[in-house]
């Protein structure tokens, strides 16, 4: 009698059972390996690469992809931050630069690309009045120099004097040739405002930008006489008399002409009052206006046609070898007469010892 065939199946069960599962945990383990790799973007400068890394660090990563990272570079995230997967880390190198800077040379590690960079680095504010060169937005290159010169704009304003007009008007009841003022003139003021581009503390061209007007100027109004005077008139010649002319002396010629208390700026009889006083002008001697370059003041005087004066007075128009006689004592008509009388001409004077 044959053994039954059942009982021998059941024994070989027995060795497929290992097999399956060492067939089921070789695919584990292979595809445990292929898990654990991180796929990871790396930006060096801006330069983009993708990394598959076993690393578990941020710094294992930078060894391993052979970046080389020196002091003052930024890595980001740090190098002691674990790594996970779909992770961007940037590495970005410092660049060595210098900043002239109105002459002190600043030498800076930069982590940045362009001059702008550079020169907020340097505790700079581009924005606020600086002149860069090269300009803010031109790459950085190791080893450049930018120049940052302090620019800015002061504005100025100044007092200046507006002259006033002298307007001539015609006056029938004086003679001819004759002026007086009848209304002073009085300057103006304004404010002048001027722009002023300074560099580095000097100062560029100044820029004229507008006047501001403080006070108006007054016209001067000066009357001119028309009168016709008749020749055979008889005119007054003042206090000087008609003495004969002295012995000794010096001799000159001069330039003479006239004026009366009464004209534009001789301030009227005050002044004359105030100068016979000053001078102890002998009565019935003139006074006479010179230089004194030429003829010392208080100097002793015989003007043919005039008399003896005392040179007491000076003027605006009384340059060099020339003289003013002046006539006061036939009244402010008579003595502008006197004046036109007298005219402009040449005279030999003497200078009294």
């Amino acid at each position: 009698m044959g053994k039954p065939v059942r009982p021998a199946r059941r024994h070989k069960t027995h060795y497929i059972i290992p097999v399956i599962v060492a067939a089921l945990i070789v695919p584990l383990v292979v595809s445990g390996f292929v898990w654990a790799k991180k796929g990871v973007t790396v930006v060096v400068d801006g330069r983009t690469a993708y990394y598959k890394t076993q690393a578990d660090t941020v710094g294992e990563l930078i060894d391993e992809a052979d970046i080389v990272v020196h002091r003052g570079d930024v890595v980001s995230p740090s190098e002691d931050q674990p790594l996970v997967d779909a992770s961007t880390v940037v590495v970005r190198h410092a660049i060595a630069v210098k900043i002239d800077c109105g002459g002190d040379i600043l030498h800076l590690n930069v982590v940045g690309s362009t001059v702008a960079d550079a020169i907020v680095a340097a505790g700079l504010d581009p924005s606020l009045g600086l002149r860069v060169s090269p300009s803010a937005d031109t790459p950085l290159t190791p080893g450049m120099t930018v120049v940052a010169r302090e620019v800015f704009l002061r504005i100025e304003k100044n007092e200046v004097v507006l002259p006033f007009e002298t307007v001539v008007k015609k006056d029938a009841s004086l003679p001819a040739g004759t002026r007086t003022v009848k209304t002073k003139g009085v300057a103006g003021k304004a404010l002048r405002v001027y722009s002023v581009v300074v560099t580095d503390g000097e100062e560029g061209v100044r820029q004229f930008k507008s006047q501001i007007l403080v006070s108006k100027p007054v016209d001067e109004v000066v009357l001119a006489g028309t009168k016709r005077v008749s020749k055979t008139s008889q005119v007054s010649r003042g206090t000087a008399s008609r003495s004969s002319a002295p012995e000794s002396g010096r001799h000159i010629v001069v330039e003479s002409s006239a004026y009366t208390p009464w004209d534009g700026t001789c301030n009227g009889m005050g002044a004359i009052t105030s100068k016979l006083s000053a001078y102890n002008v002998p009565s019935g001697w003139g006074i006479v206006a010179v230089d004194p370059s030429v003829i010392p003041l208080g100097s002793k005087l015989y003007v043919p046609g005039y008399g003896y004066a005392i040179a007491a007075d000076t003027g605006g128009a009384v340059n060099g070898a020339c003289i003013d006689v002046c006539f006061w004592t036939a009244g402010e008509s008579g003595s502008y007469l006197s004046a036109i009388a007298w005219g402009r001409h040449s005279v030999q004077i003497t200078i009294l010892p």
